[in-house]
């Protein structure tokens, strides 16, 4: 989600604001310090206007 969010050029804070969450949140999925709902995937997905799957995969998963 992070590497999503960086090259679309958004701080925690815009895409928290763009998927209606708060910035806290943000942060914490990417440090991945809670799981997260399959409603805030879509919600992130949609924000950053990436597919759901691509959230959904692991990066040691795409580097093989």
């Amino acid at each position: 989600m992070k590497r999503l969010r960086m090259a679309k050029g958004l701080s925690q804070e815009k895409l928290a604001a763009k998927a209606g969450l708060h910035p806290n949140y943000i942060g914490s999925v990417e440090r991945a310090e809670r799981n997260i709902s399959i409603d805030n995937i879509a919600k992130i997905a949609k924000a950053l206007d990436a597919p759901v799957t691509s959230l959904l995969s692991s990066p040691k998963s795409r580097e093989g």
